[in-house]
């Protein structure tokens, strides 16, 4: 029968709705200073083995603008024998991604023997917590111990030395089931779910805009995975300069997804195509891909591309080389860029060009 202790330690979801306490959290990690003015307003709950009571989710809004949610929780942290109970505040953005949290006064974490935590423990704990693809994503609780090396004490988290080795990184030195417990809480599936869906009902023209000028690449590919086929029209100028700027994923998605429609037309190829030698490897071999299976290519945009041929892959030169052979409107600049190329010594696949019957 196990034994349950109080401990401490409550979570908040970023959200809107309701009057929130203006103190700074430990960690959050949103550009937004959290006021008293600020509203929060409860959009679901969520039941699970181990809490205590559901967590109950809020979104919270400032200027009646959603700008994150939070969740007040209180759960356990079990190891075989003993139960303590956390409390903690931890906050998520308007797409569910953890952001920070932050302790509840008269709950500080805890370590091994009620030892608590240092200010290196506590940001320790952010920067696994800000990690969505450690290895405790990957691991059942029974297998956080190495049962060789136990050396028992009686309050949870309370085995030395006995920390799985590949485990070890991953956690805050004696708060073993501490960590774990909070980085599945903070990648919870059931409730990202749940923030993401809300956040998709709440969508509108002000919201998109927000989203799509945002810094967080997660913002950005939340909007286009809500675009309809009109809002690649209203937001051109948008996406044009997130396939600039953004990360790979994104911008594999814009190119994926741009309509056929508007993408035939020799002007959105052109503003594309001019970005070329800001894309990185896999950007430009997506570009390809498109290109390849498109009805009609600029000649403008070839020439675009052509200034850039030894910047290729061998992969990219080939995909490049089949557009142009089967395009019959290629400009003067294109030819020479092209020679240019093959005649390069430093460049390593002119002889791909040379293979080619690409100028006729």
């Amino acid at each position: 029968m196990r034994l349950i202790v109080a401990v401490g330690i409550i979570i908040l979801c970023t959200g809107v709705n309701g009057k929130v306490a203006p103190e700074d959290p430990l960690y959050f990690d949103l550009p937004i200073k959290i006021e008293d003015t600020f509203e929060k307003t409860i959009i679901g709950e969520l039941m699970e083995d181990g809490l205590i009571e559901p967590i109950s989710v809020e979104l919270v809004t400032g200027s009646k603008r959603p700008l994150f949610y939070q969740s007040n929780i209180r759960t356990t942290v079990c190891d075989d024998e003993v139960c303590e109970i956390m409390y903690v505040k931890m906050y998520w953005d308007l797409v569910g991604e953890y952001v920070g949290y932050d302790t509840v006064a008269q709950h500080p974490l805890t370590k091994f023997d009620h030892e608590p935590f240092t200010g290196k423990d506590y940001d320790r704990l952010h920067e696994l917590l800000n990690n969505d693809g450690s290895i405790l994503k990957f691991k059942e609780k029974s297998e956080l111990i190495d049962k060789q090396k136990v050396k028992a004490s009686d309050v949870v988290d309370g085995t030395t030395g006995a920390t799985a080795l590949e485990i070890k990184e991953e956690v805050v030195e004696g708060a073993l089931y501490s960590s774990y417990t909070l980085w599945h809480l903070a990648y919870n599936g059931a409730i990202k779910n749940m923030l993401s869906s809300h956040t998709k009902k709440l969508l509108d023209k002000a919201l998109m805009v927000s989203l799509l000028n945002s810094d967080r690449s997660g913002y950005n590919l939340f909007a286009y995975h809500n675009f309809k086929v009109n809002d690649y029209s209203i937001y051109k100028s948008h996406w044009l300069n997130s396939l600039k700027e953004s990360i790979p994923l994104t911008r594999k998605y814009i190119l994926k997804n741009i309509p056929d429609e508007m993408w035939n037309t020799a002007s959105v190829q052109d503003d594309v195509c001019a970005m070329f030698n800001f894309f990185d490897v896999n950007t430009k071999t997506s570009l390809f891909n498109k290109l390849s299976t498109s009805k009609n290519i600029s000649s403008k945009s070839i020439e675009y591309i052509s200034s850039y041929i030894t910047s290729m892959n061998g992969n990219q030169t080939r995909q490049f080389l089949d557009i142009i052979e089967h395009n019959n409107k290629l400009t003067a600049v294109t030819k020479k860029n092209v020679r240019e190329a093959a005649e390069n010594t430093e460049f390593n696949y002119g002889y791909l060009i040379d293979e080619r019957d690409w100028d006729n």
